[in-house]
């Protein structure tokens, strides 16, 4: 079974349309948000997101308790939430950041 993929803010649920020019993201970063979405609909579980070592997968820790990540290139990062008590799971896009 899949992930359900939603996302937290409208303007981000941008980056799959035609659109995606409005949020101020560069294309090399839209066109990898789109592969890396493709991904994670893919996986059945949080397990293939760990194994699959290209994602950079981390749960991220501190005050981000909860939120998860994938790298989109050396500096950004995709930040969600997982919730695998659903059925199918459910990622929540929080956002896309710059992390350094």
């Amino acid at each position: 079974m899949a992930m359900e993929v939603v996302f937290a803010d409208a303007t981000l649920a941008l980056i799959e349309t035609d659109q995606a020019g409005t949020t101020r993201l560069s294309v090399a970063i839209i066109k990898s948000a789109r592969r890396k979405l493709t991904v994670l609909r893919a996986a059945p579980d949080e397990r293939s997101l760990r194994n699959w070592k290209s994602l950079h997968y981390e749960k991220l820790r501190g005050g981000r308790d909860g939120q998860r990540s994938v790298r989109l290139n050396d500096q950004f990062r995709l930040v969600f939430t997982l919730e695998e008590g659903t059925k199918p799971p459910t990622i929540t896009i929080l956002s896309i950041e710059d992390y350094h």
